[in-house]
C-alpha cells in the first residue's frame, strides 16, 4: 500500500474515532520517523479544510498527542506546537514538522480560550537543561522591609494601617481594606512587587483590581488608594483586570528609554509591555476602554486594538486589529513565538528561563506557533528547531544560537 494511502486511512481511523492503539502507534511512528521529509508534508495536504468541529474531543487527541510525546520522551501532556514559518497557517494545526498530530491543546486555546497550564517545577531531562519560571517574586513593603515570595501560600504577611496583606495560595497576593481605610492625609504608603527573571506572580490590590505580573517585571501601588485616581507604576509586563470605579480612575504609568506611557481607565482588561530590551511600549485593550497617552499625544482604544510607542521615534500609534490570545499567551501560560523574529522570540525565553543569549553568527529566522511555559528549555529550543531555522545549543546558562 502506498504511503499516502496509508496515511490517509491512518489519519480517517483516528479522526473518526475508531483507530486502535496500533493504528495510533503506527501512525505515531510515520511522523516521528519523517518530520521534515515527505511523510510530514503528506500528512499535512491529508488534512481536509472542513473536519467538522466534534472530531475534536480533548481526551481523544490528548491520548494521541501523549503517544507521540511518550515515543520522544517528552513529558506526557504537554501540547508542544511549533510550526514552521513559511507553511500558511491552517484552522486545524497540524504543520509538517509537528510531533503533535491534531494536538487538543493548539485547538481548546484557540477557540475555547482553555485555562492555562499549570506552571511546573519540571526535573530538566538534559545535564544542561534548565527547568521553566516559576510563581517568586519580592515584595518591598512601605519602609523598606523586604518579603521573599514563592509557591507557598496560606499565611498573613503583614499589615500596614487597616490594610492587611495575606496570601491565601501560592502564587497570589493579597490587599483587603479594613474599615474606615479612606486616607485623609494625603500621604501614601506605597509597597513594591517584582518578579526576577524566571517569575511570575499575582496580586489584588486594596480595590479589588487583579495584576498577573510576567517575568523580570514590578509594579508599585498604594496599600489604600484614595483620591481623585488609582495610580500605580509598572515595569516590564503586566494583565490588568480593574475593578471599575467611575469616580477614581485607574492610571497605569511606565517609564522606559527616556519616555514614558500612562494608561487610564475605569475598569476594563488590558495588558501591558514595556520592558526595557524592547523597542515598542505596546497596550492591548481585551475589554472595556483605555486612554493611551504620552507626552505628545494619546489615544482611545476600543476592545481588540491596541497602542504602541515607538521608543526611537517617541511615536504613539494605534494598532487597530490585535490579536488578543497572543497577547495574553504568556498569562495563559504559553510562550508566543507567532510572527515573532528569533531575536524577539530569544528574548521571551531567556526572560522566562533566566538564561543568557549568544548569537554565534547572525540569524534572520522567524518562528510561529506557541509553546506551553512549563516545559524545560531543552524542549521548548527542539521544537524551534525542528523548524529548520536555526540551531541552539545549551552551556550552563547560555543558549548558543546559529543558523
Amino acid at each position: 500500500m502506498l504511503i499516502q494511502e496509508r496515511l490517509t486511512y491512518l489519519l480517517r481511523q483516528a479522526l473518526n474515532h475508531s483507530a486502535t492503539d496500533a493504528e495510533l502507534q503506527e501512525l505515531s511512528d510515520l511522523v516521528r520517523d519523517d518530520l521534515t521529509g515527505d511523510v510530514a508534508q503528506q500528512l499535512e495536504m491529508l488534512l481536509p479544510d472542513d473536519l467538522p468541529a466534534d472530531s475534536y474531543d480533548p481526551d481523544y487527541w490528548d491520548h494521541i498527542a501523549n503517544k507521540i510525546l511518550a515515543a520522544d520522551q517528552l513529558t506526557p501532556h504537554t501540547p508542544i506546537i511549533p510550526l514552521p514559518t513559511r507553511r500558511p497557517l491552517r484552522w486545524i494545526p497540524a504543520a509538517a514538522a509537528v510531533l503533535l498530530l491534531l494536538s487538543a491543546g493548539w485547538y481548546a486555546w484557540q477557540h475555547k480560550s482553555r485555562q492555562a497550564p499549570a506552571v511546573a517545577s519540571t526535573t530538566p531531562v538534559l545535564k544542561n537543561d534548565m527547568a521553566p519560571g516559576g510563581n517568586k517574586a519580592m515584595l518591598t513593603l512601605a519602609d523598606g522591609t523586604q518579603v521573599p515570595l514563592d509557591s507557598t501560600g496560606g499565611e498573613p504577611l503583614a499589615q500596614q494601617g487597616n490594610t492587611r496583606i495575606s496570601r491565601p495560595s501560592g502564587g497570589q497576593l493579597m490587599y483587603t481594606a479594613g474599615a474606615g481605610n479612606s486616607n485623609t492625609s494625603g500621604a501614601l504608603s506605597y509597597n513594591t512587587l517584582s518578579t526576577p527573571r524566571g517569575g511570575q506572580f499575582q496580586v489584588t490590590l486594596p480595590d479589588g483590581t487583579k495584576v498577573w505580573l510576567n517575568a523580570a517585571s514590578s509594579l508599585k501601588y498604594p496599600v489604600a488608594f484614595s483620591g481623585r485616581s488609582r495610580q500605580v507604576e509598572l515595569t516590564g509586563e503586566a494583565y490588568f483586570d480593574v475593578t471599575p470605579n467611575a469616580a477614581m480612575p485607574f492610571r497605569v504609568t511606565t517609564r522606559t528609554g527616556g519616555d514614558s506611557l500612562e494608561v487610564t481607565v475605569l475598569g476594563t482588561q488590558f495588558n501591558i509591555m514595556a520592558y526595557e530590551d524592547e523597542g515598542l511600549m505596546k497596550t492591548t485593550l481585551l475589554e472595556g476602554a483605555v486612554k493611551v497617552s504620552n507626552h505628545r499625544s494619546s489615544q482611545q482604544l476600543a476592545p481588540g486594538q491596541g497602542a504602541q510607542l515607538d521608543k526611537q521615534n517617541h511615536q504613539l500609534a494605534i494598532v487597530p486589529h490585535v490579536n488578543t490570545e497572543e497577547a495574553i499567551a504568556w498569562k495563559n501560560g504559553f510562550i508566543q513565538l507567532e510572527g515573532n523574529d528569533i531575536a524577539s522570540a530569544m528574548r521571551l525565553i531567556a526572560r522566562w528561563y533566566n538564561m543568557e543569549v549568544v548569537y554565534k553568527a547572525p540569524v534572520t529566522a522567524h518562528f510561529r506557533g506557541i509553546i506551553p511555559r512549563n516545559v524545560p528549555v531543552s524542549q521548548v529550543l527542539k521544537m524551534m528547531e525542528m523548524t529548520g531555522e536555526a540551531h541552539f545549543e545549551i552551556r550552563g546558562r547560555q543558549i548558543i544560537v546559529s543558523p
